[in-house]
């Protein structure tokens, strides 16, 4: 047997008060940076062969949520690559069965890639690299392994790393590898490409100074350019659950075989895979189980899709379904409300009054507390998430209740419910989700019209000839319930156009908001 066991080393360095799962220790383990002014942060990027689907989109996704927590919220200053595998057995299959060029079919799939993650609001890593402009890097790299050993090249020039040769290959799964040899061009069975030699003259090649022609193994890339941009240790390393074993543990082995060292990567990321409910496969482009990125945004927004990912917390497998993306619709919904409950609370638009401050100022600490707290712990966003939406239903009801207990501390209380707002908020645009912010400067545009219409003051008119309509519908013995159903639809009209009217015994009130109904519903109305 190889492959002995190995305990993850803590680096030496400043500590976070972070706690991150280690999936080969089984626990959490302690954030510790080797230097909190630079941290540094690889991902897995795509082989672009196909267009890409919701498994690698909640990979991205879920990603791009930590690296924001790690930078907006922990303030880090965090250095992203990422490669792009544009050589590879899938991409030469596909472009011959399509009759296509390879490398323009690979720059197409690739374009679309990054459309993708632009509609899904994924922050571009900060260098992105080729395989095919990096092939000097990689094969230095593999020509250093077989200068130290690490590696040997066989008879027809192909170039096959020796797991022997590793004394912790295995560790990011407690593997224990035999020994035993059943293959006749590999030493050991465990052992990986690094170099593919040419099989036919169709295929991309490139000259190799240990012999012929050839082009590089998946594993190597990956350990090559993350070196080129990083050197001989790396902060962060992520990628979908699948890849843990056998990319990454081939990554680390490469890695620790270059630069001599027994840990190249301090924290490994592994996102839980995305599956349709009642398929126990993850979602993949050989199964025939996908859907693509368009069709989702088709259905659902980006913003959506964005919150089923936090309610999943990012190494949970996630189980797709429409009941998921309506649960994460109708949380997204709630934090909509509460904006627009607020902001209308707070310009006037409803009934002030009296409130415990002490109480608010108590649930506000609270409030911070826990969302650090959730956070800090394997960056829970789900119960993050949680924390947010209980302190969101406290001020609701503070701000619709008539009858508020204050008799400890009573006062309008405004600047607290301000800042509770802008916590809210801001944990919300930390986490990626965008809508909020856009309604607000959506609102601020119009208002600036060049036409010198102010759409808050036609509104208000609006809503004050609405209102004495239903005061006279409503005046007599007789409620009027043609007036009464004319209101109602003008209120549904409103709604149609993101205007938010509430009706209660003071008069009306009405906010900027995105409304939860479709354009065809019906709204209940007065007369019932």
């Amino acid at each position: 047997m190889f492959g002995l066991p190995f305990k993850w080393r803590k680096p030496t360095g400043v500590h976070t008060g972070i706690n991150i799962y280690n999936h080969g220790m089984r626990q959490k383990v302690p954030l510790i940076l080797r230097n909190p002014q630079m941290v540094t942060w690889y991902t897995c990027g795509p082989t672009v062969y196909d267009s890409a689907h919701l498994g690698h989109a909640s990979t991205y996704v879920k990603v791009d949520i930590l690296q924001r927590i790690l930078r907006d919220y922990f303030k880090l200053n965090l250095v992203t690559a990422m490669n792009i595998t544009d050589v590879d057995d899938k991409i030469i299959k596909r472009a011959q069965l399509s009759g296509l060029d390879w490398q323009k079919m690979a720059r197409a799939y690739e374009a679309e890639f990054r459309q993708d993650m632009l509609r899904l609001n994924v922050q571009p890593p900060d260098v992105r690299s080729h395989v095919t402009t990096t092939m000097p890097i990689i094969v230095q790299f593999i020509q250093q392994l077989i200068a130290e050993k690490q590696a040997y090249v066989t008879s027809d020039k192909s170039v096959y790393f020796d797991v022997s040769k590793s004394q912790n290959y295995g560790k990011l799964q407690n593997l224990g590898l035999s020994e035993e040899k059943s293959d006749s061009v590999k030493r050991n069975t465990a052992d990986f490409a690094l170099w593919k030699a040419r099989k036919s003259g169709s295929e991309p090649t490139w000259s190799a100074p240990w012999g012929g022609e050839g082009r590089p193994g998946w594993h190597i890339e990956c350990s090559a350019i993350a070196g080129l941009f990083f050197g001989r240790q790396l902060d962060f390393h992520a990628g979908g659950l699948d890849l843990r074993f056998p990319h990454h543990e081939n990554e680390e082995a490469q890695c620790c075989a270059r630069y001599k060292t027994d840990q190249w990567v301090n924290y490994w990321l592994h996102t839980g895979q995305l599956h349709m409910v009642g398929d126990p496969q993850k979602m993949s482009k050989s199964l025939g189980n996908t859907i693509s990125v368009t069709d989702l945004l088709k259905k659902y927004s980006a913003d959506e899709f964005r919150m089923a990912c936090l309610l999943s917390n990012y190494r949970n497998a996630m189980p797709y379904s429409d009941q998921l993306m309506l649960t994460a619709r109708q949380t997204l919904q709630r934090f909509k409300n509460f904006h627009a409950d607020l902001s209308a609370y707070t310009q006037f638009l409803k009934p002030v009054h009296l409130m415990d401050e002490g109480a608010l100022k108590s649930q506000l600490a609270h409030t911070i507390t826990e969302f650090d707290n959730c956070l800090r712990d394997d960056f829970d966003t789900a119960r993050a998430i949680g924390v947010l939406m209980d302190q969101m239903s406290s001020i609701s009801r503070c701000i619709n209740e008539q009858q508020v207990d204050a008799q400890e501390e009573p006062a309008y209380c405004m600047d607290l419910l301000l800042a509770t707002g802008n916590f809210i908020n801001r944990a919300i645009v930390t986490f990626g989700i965008s809508e909020l912010l856009e309604r607000e400067s959506v609102q601020e545009d119009v208002s600036s019209s060049e036409h010198g219409i102010d759409p808050s003051l036609l509104v208000d008119d609006v809503i004050s000839v609405r209102r004495r309509m239903r005061e006279n519908a409503t005046s007599g013995d007789v409620k009027n319930t043609q007036l009464l159903a004319a209101c109602d639809e003008l209120r549904s009209l409103l709604q149609q156009h993101g205007i938010q009217v509430r009706d209660h015994k003071q008069g009306s009130s009405w906010v900027f908001a995105v409304s939860c109904q479709k354009p065809d519903d019906k709204s209940k109305s007065s007369a019932e």
